[in-house]
Protein backbone atom coordinates (compact mmCIF):
# COMPACT_ATOMS: atom_id res chain seq x y z
CA UNK A 1 0.00 0.00 0.00
CA UNK A 2 2.82 2.41 0.89
CA UNK A 3 5.91 2.74 -1.26
CA UNK A 4 8.20 3.79 1.57
CA UNK A 5 9.39 1.76 4.54
CA UNK A 6 9.44 3.18 8.06
CA UNK A 7 11.30 2.33 11.26
CA UNK A 8 11.35 3.48 14.87
CA UNK A 9 12.28 2.43 18.38
CA UNK A 10 9.06 1.02 19.83
CA UNK A 11 10.07 1.08 23.51
CA UNK A 12 10.68 4.06 25.82
CA UNK A 13 14.12 5.65 25.81
CA UNK A 14 16.23 4.82 28.83
CA UNK A 15 17.88 1.99 30.72
CA UNK A 16 16.03 -1.33 30.50
CA UNK A 17 16.58 -5.00 29.82
CA UNK A 18 15.02 -4.98 26.33
CA UNK A 19 14.54 -2.45 23.54
CA UNK A 20 12.50 -3.09 20.39
CA UNK A 21 13.19 -1.58 16.97
CA UNK A 22 10.34 -2.03 14.47
CA UNK A 23 10.50 -1.83 10.66
CA UNK A 24 7.38 -1.81 8.47
CA UNK A 25 7.02 -1.70 4.70
CA UNK A 26 8.12 -3.33 1.46
CA UNK A 27 11.81 -3.28 2.39
CA UNK A 28 11.33 -4.67 5.91
CA UNK A 29 12.42 -8.21 5.06
CA UNK A 30 15.43 -6.97 3.06
CA UNK A 31 16.46 -4.84 6.05
CA UNK A 32 16.09 -7.84 8.36
CA UNK A 33 18.31 -9.97 6.13
CA UNK A 34 20.95 -7.25 5.78
CA UNK A 35 21.16 -6.57 9.51
CA UNK A 36 21.24 -10.26 10.52
CA UNK A 37 23.40 -11.38 7.55
CA UNK A 38 20.99 -14.29 7.11
CA UNK A 39 19.65 -15.69 3.85
CA UNK A 40 16.17 -16.36 5.24
CA UNK A 41 13.85 -15.39 8.10
CA UNK A 42 10.95 -17.71 8.92
CA UNK A 43 7.68 -15.75 9.33
CA UNK A 44 6.40 -15.46 12.94
CA UNK A 45 9.41 -17.33 14.30
CA UNK A 46 11.73 -15.80 16.91
CA UNK A 47 15.30 -16.14 15.65
CA UNK A 48 18.34 -15.54 17.85
CA UNK A 49 20.60 -13.44 15.64
CA UNK A 50 23.79 -11.48 15.67
CA UNK A 51 23.07 -7.98 14.40
CA UNK A 52 25.58 -6.07 12.30
CA UNK A 53 26.16 -2.69 10.68
CA UNK A 54 26.08 -2.54 6.89
CA UNK A 55 29.89 -2.57 7.01
CA UNK A 56 29.82 -5.82 8.99
CA UNK A 57 30.63 -4.50 12.48
CA UNK A 58 28.88 -6.32 15.34
CA UNK A 59 26.11 -4.32 17.11
CA UNK A 60 24.40 -6.77 19.45
CA UNK A 61 22.90 -10.22 19.83
CA UNK A 62 19.10 -10.22 19.89
CA UNK A 63 15.82 -11.74 18.75
CA UNK A 64 14.56 -11.06 15.23
CA UNK A 65 10.92 -11.72 14.29
CA UNK A 66 9.53 -11.38 10.77
CA UNK A 67 5.77 -10.85 10.28
CA UNK A 68 4.77 -11.46 6.69
CA UNK A 69 2.11 -9.25 5.08
CA UNK A 70 -0.83 -9.16 5.75
CA UNK A 71 -0.38 -11.02 9.06
CA UNK A 72 1.11 -8.11 10.96
CA UNK A 73 -0.13 -5.12 12.93
CA UNK A 74 0.32 -2.73 10.00
CA UNK A 75 -0.75 -5.39 7.43
CA UNK A 76 2.65 -4.79 5.75
CA UNK A 77 5.85 -6.81 6.06
CA UNK A 78 7.18 -6.09 9.55
CA UNK A 79 10.49 -7.00 11.17
CA UNK A 80 11.08 -6.47 14.89
CA UNK A 81 14.51 -6.53 16.50
CA UNK A 82 14.59 -7.18 20.26
CA UNK A 83 17.95 -6.03 21.59
CA UNK A 84 19.49 -5.20 24.94
CA UNK A 85 18.03 -2.04 26.41
CA UNK A 86 19.87 1.15 27.19
CA UNK A 87 20.63 4.44 25.52
CA UNK A 88 22.92 3.32 22.73
CA UNK A 89 22.21 -0.17 21.31
CA UNK A 90 18.75 0.52 19.86
CA UNK A 91 19.90 3.93 18.61
CA UNK A 92 22.88 2.37 16.77
CA UNK A 93 20.64 -0.30 15.26
CA UNK A 94 18.07 2.29 14.12
CA UNK A 95 20.86 4.37 12.61
CA UNK A 96 21.94 1.42 10.45
CA UNK A 97 18.36 0.60 9.43
CA UNK A 98 17.80 4.19 8.24
CA UNK A 99 20.77 3.78 5.89
CA UNK A 100 18.79 1.07 4.01
CA UNK A 101 16.55 3.61 2.22
CA UNK A 102 14.21 3.56 5.23
CA UNK A 103 12.83 6.68 6.90
CA UNK A 104 12.08 7.42 10.54
CA UNK A 105 8.41 6.85 11.40
CA UNK A 106 6.38 9.80 12.62
CA UNK A 107 4.50 9.50 15.96
CA UNK A 108 1.53 7.16 15.56
CA UNK A 109 2.44 6.15 12.01
CA UNK A 110 2.42 2.40 12.68
CA UNK A 111 -1.16 2.72 13.98
CA UNK A 112 -2.03 4.92 11.00
CA UNK A 113 -0.86 2.20 8.62
CA UNK A 114 -2.79 -0.40 10.60
CA UNK A 115 -5.92 1.75 10.16
CA UNK A 116 -5.38 2.37 6.45
CA UNK A 117 -4.67 -1.33 5.97
CA UNK A 118 -7.99 -2.23 7.58
CA UNK A 119 -6.48 -3.88 10.66
CA UNK A 120 -8.12 -1.46 13.07
CA UNK A 121 -10.74 1.29 12.85
CA UNK A 122 -10.45 4.84 14.17
CA UNK A 123 -11.98 3.96 17.55
CA UNK A 124 -9.30 1.31 18.12
CA UNK A 125 -6.52 3.58 16.86
CA UNK A 126 -7.54 6.28 19.35
CA UNK A 127 -7.91 3.68 22.11
CA UNK A 128 -4.37 2.44 21.51
CA UNK A 129 -3.02 5.98 21.81
CA UNK A 130 -4.93 6.57 25.06
CA UNK A 131 -4.07 3.12 26.44
CA UNK A 132 -0.39 3.95 26.15
CA UNK A 133 -1.01 7.08 28.25
CA UNK A 134 -3.36 5.37 30.75
CA UNK A 135 -2.45 6.19 34.34
CA UNK A 136 -4.96 4.06 36.27
CA UNK A 137 -6.52 0.60 36.33
CA UNK A 138 -9.95 2.09 35.63
CA UNK A 139 -8.62 3.77 32.48
CA UNK A 140 -6.98 0.53 31.38
CA UNK A 141 -10.18 -1.44 31.90
CA UNK A 142 -12.30 1.09 30.00
CA UNK A 143 -9.89 1.43 27.06
CA UNK A 144 -9.44 -2.33 26.85
CA UNK A 145 -13.18 -2.67 26.24
CA UNK A 146 -12.84 -0.25 23.34
CA UNK A 147 -10.01 -2.31 21.90
CA UNK A 148 -12.30 -5.35 22.00
CA UNK A 149 -14.64 -3.45 19.68
CA UNK A 150 -17.45 -2.27 22.00
CA UNK A 151 -17.43 1.28 20.62
CA UNK A 152 -16.99 0.00 17.07
CA UNK A 153 -20.16 -2.09 17.42
CA UNK A 154 -22.07 0.92 18.74
CA UNK A 155 -20.86 3.15 15.88
CA UNK A 156 -21.83 0.60 13.23
CA UNK A 157 -25.23 0.05 14.89
CA UNK A 158 -25.92 3.80 14.96
CA UNK A 159 -24.82 4.18 11.35
CA UNK A 160 -27.08 1.35 10.18
CA UNK A 161 -30.03 2.89 12.02
CA UNK A 162 -29.37 6.32 10.49
CA UNK A 163 -29.09 4.79 7.01
CA UNK A 164 -32.47 3.10 7.62
CA UNK A 165 -34.01 6.43 8.67
CA UNK A 166 -32.53 8.13 5.61
CA UNK A 167 -34.05 5.46 3.37
CA UNK A 168 -37.47 6.01 4.95
CA UNK A 169 -37.20 9.77 4.45
CA UNK A 170 -36.25 9.32 0.79
CA UNK A 171 -39.20 6.98 0.28
CA UNK A 172 -41.59 9.54 1.81
CA UNK A 173 -40.22 12.21 -0.58
CA UNK A 174 -40.00 10.15 -3.77
CA UNK A 175 -43.37 8.50 -3.31
CA UNK A 176 -45.26 11.29 -1.59
CA UNK A 177 -48.33 10.67 -3.77
CA UNK A 178 -48.36 6.94 -3.10
CA UNK A 179 -50.31 5.15 -0.41
CA UNK A 180 -47.61 5.16 2.28
CA UNK A 181 -48.14 3.99 5.88
CA UNK A 182 -49.95 6.63 7.93
CA UNK A 183 -47.46 6.45 10.79
CA UNK A 184 -44.29 6.65 8.61
CA UNK A 185 -43.41 10.20 9.72
CA UNK A 186 -44.09 9.34 13.34
CA UNK A 187 -41.94 6.21 13.16
CA UNK A 188 -39.08 8.24 11.58
CA UNK A 189 -39.31 10.86 14.33
CA UNK A 190 -39.42 8.18 17.02
CA UNK A 191 -36.38 6.40 15.62
CA UNK A 192 -34.40 9.65 15.39
CA UNK A 193 -35.29 10.42 19.00
CA UNK A 194 -34.02 6.98 20.08
CA UNK A 195 -30.75 7.49 18.19
CA UNK A 196 -30.34 10.97 19.68
CA UNK A 197 -30.90 9.59 23.18
CA UNK A 198 -28.28 6.83 22.67
CA UNK A 199 -25.72 9.31 21.28
CA UNK A 200 -26.25 11.77 24.12
CA UNK A 201 -25.98 8.96 26.65
CA UNK A 202 -22.64 7.70 25.32
CA UNK A 203 -21.36 11.29 25.08
CA UNK A 204 -22.29 12.01 28.70
CA UNK A 205 -20.70 8.73 29.83
CA UNK A 206 -17.52 9.61 27.94
CA UNK A 207 -17.32 13.04 29.61
CA UNK A 208 -17.87 11.50 33.04
CA UNK A 209 -15.11 8.95 32.46
CA UNK A 210 -12.64 11.43 31.02
CA UNK A 211 -11.05 11.84 34.44
CA UNK A 212 -10.30 8.11 34.58
CA UNK A 213 -7.99 8.49 31.59
CA UNK A 214 -6.47 11.94 32.07
CA UNK A 215 -6.74 12.05 35.86
CA UNK A 216 -9.24 14.06 37.92
CA UNK A 217 -8.17 17.68 38.28
CA UNK A 218 -8.41 19.38 41.68
CA UNK A 219 -7.62 23.09 42.04
CA UNK A 220 -6.76 24.65 45.40
CA UNK A 221 -7.81 28.30 45.42
CA UNK A 222 -8.08 31.14 47.88
CA UNK A 223 -6.67 34.53 48.79
CA UNK A 224 -2.89 35.03 49.13
CA UNK A 225 -1.35 33.34 52.18
CA UNK A 226 -4.42 31.26 52.97
CA UNK A 227 -2.35 28.05 53.08
CA UNK A 228 -2.79 26.69 49.54
CA UNK A 229 0.86 25.78 48.98
CA UNK A 230 1.15 24.32 52.47
CA UNK A 231 -1.86 22.08 51.80
CA UNK A 232 -0.35 20.89 48.52
CA UNK A 233 2.94 20.04 50.23
CA UNK A 234 1.12 18.15 53.01
CA UNK A 235 -0.87 16.08 50.50
CA UNK A 236 2.25 15.26 48.48
CA UNK A 237 4.34 14.70 51.62
CA UNK A 238 7.25 16.72 50.22
CA UNK A 239 7.93 20.42 49.63
CA UNK A 240 6.81 20.90 46.04
CA UNK A 241 5.60 24.51 46.35
CA UNK A 242 7.48 27.41 47.92
CA UNK A 243 5.92 28.58 51.20
CA UNK A 244 6.64 31.99 52.73
CA UNK A 245 4.92 34.74 54.71
CA UNK A 246 5.15 37.07 51.70
CA UNK A 247 1.81 37.44 49.93
CA UNK A 248 1.82 36.53 46.25
CA UNK A 249 4.70 34.03 46.52
CA UNK A 250 2.92 31.68 44.11
CA UNK A 251 2.75 33.52 40.78
CA UNK A 252 1.94 30.55 38.53
CA UNK A 253 0.04 27.29 38.87
CA UNK A 254 1.98 24.39 40.40
CA UNK A 255 0.68 20.95 39.35
CA UNK A 256 1.49 17.48 40.68
CA UNK A 257 -0.17 14.07 40.36
CA UNK A 258 -0.81 11.49 43.07
CA UNK A 259 -2.49 8.10 43.04
CA UNK A 260 -5.34 7.37 45.43
CA UNK A 261 -6.66 3.84 45.10
CA UNK A 262 -7.05 3.20 41.38
CA UNK A 263 -7.42 6.89 40.47
CA UNK A 264 -4.94 9.55 39.42
CA UNK A 265 -5.52 13.01 40.90
CA UNK A 266 -3.89 16.11 39.40
CA UNK A 267 -3.67 18.67 42.19
CA UNK A 268 -3.08 22.30 41.20
CA UNK A 269 -1.83 24.99 43.58
CA UNK A 270 -2.90 28.36 42.21
CA UNK A 271 -1.90 31.98 42.69
CA UNK A 272 -3.81 33.83 45.41
CA UNK A 273 -6.86 35.69 44.07
CA UNK A 274 -7.10 39.38 44.94
CA UNK A 275 -7.23 42.83 43.33
CA UNK A 276 -3.71 43.85 42.28
CA UNK A 277 -1.96 46.30 39.98
CA UNK A 278 1.04 43.98 39.49
CA UNK A 279 1.02 42.80 35.86
CA UNK A 280 2.78 39.50 36.54
CA UNK A 281 0.51 38.70 39.49
CA UNK A 282 -2.55 39.46 37.34
CA UNK A 283 -1.42 36.86 34.83
CA UNK A 284 -1.11 34.31 37.66
CA UNK A 285 -4.62 35.17 38.90
CA UNK A 286 -6.03 34.77 35.38
CA UNK A 287 -4.45 31.33 35.25
CA UNK A 288 -6.00 30.50 38.63
CA UNK A 289 -9.45 31.34 37.28
CA UNK A 290 -8.75 29.31 34.13
CA UNK A 291 -7.71 26.35 36.30
CA UNK A 292 -11.00 26.61 38.24
CA UNK A 293 -12.99 26.39 35.01
CA UNK A 294 -11.12 23.24 33.92
CA UNK A 295 -11.28 21.43 37.27
CA UNK A 296 -13.43 18.50 38.34
CA UNK A 297 -13.18 19.57 42.00
CA UNK A 298 -12.35 22.97 43.49
CA UNK A 299 -11.00 23.23 47.05
CA UNK A 300 -11.37 26.74 48.51
CA UNK A 301 -9.20 27.71 51.51
CA UNK A 302 -9.97 30.50 53.98
CA UNK A 303 -7.80 31.91 56.76
CA UNK A 304 -10.08 32.04 59.83
CA UNK A 305 -7.65 34.37 61.64
CA UNK A 306 -8.41 37.01 58.98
Amino acid sequence: MFEDTIAAIATPNGVGSIAIVRVSGKKALDVGLQITKKSRLTPRYATLSNLFTLEGDFIDEGITIYFESPRSFTTEDVVEFQVHGGYIVAALLLEEILKCNVRLATPGEFSKRAYLGGRIDLTKAESIAKLIEAKSKDAHRMLSSLLKGDLEKFVHKSRDELVGVLASIEVSIDYADEDLPQDLKNSIAKKLEEIRFDLEKIYDNSKQREGMIEGFKISIIGKPNSGKSSLLNKILMFDRAIVSEIEGTTRDTVEESIRIGTHILKIVDTAGIRDTSNTIEKIGIDRSIESIQKSDIVVVLFDRSR
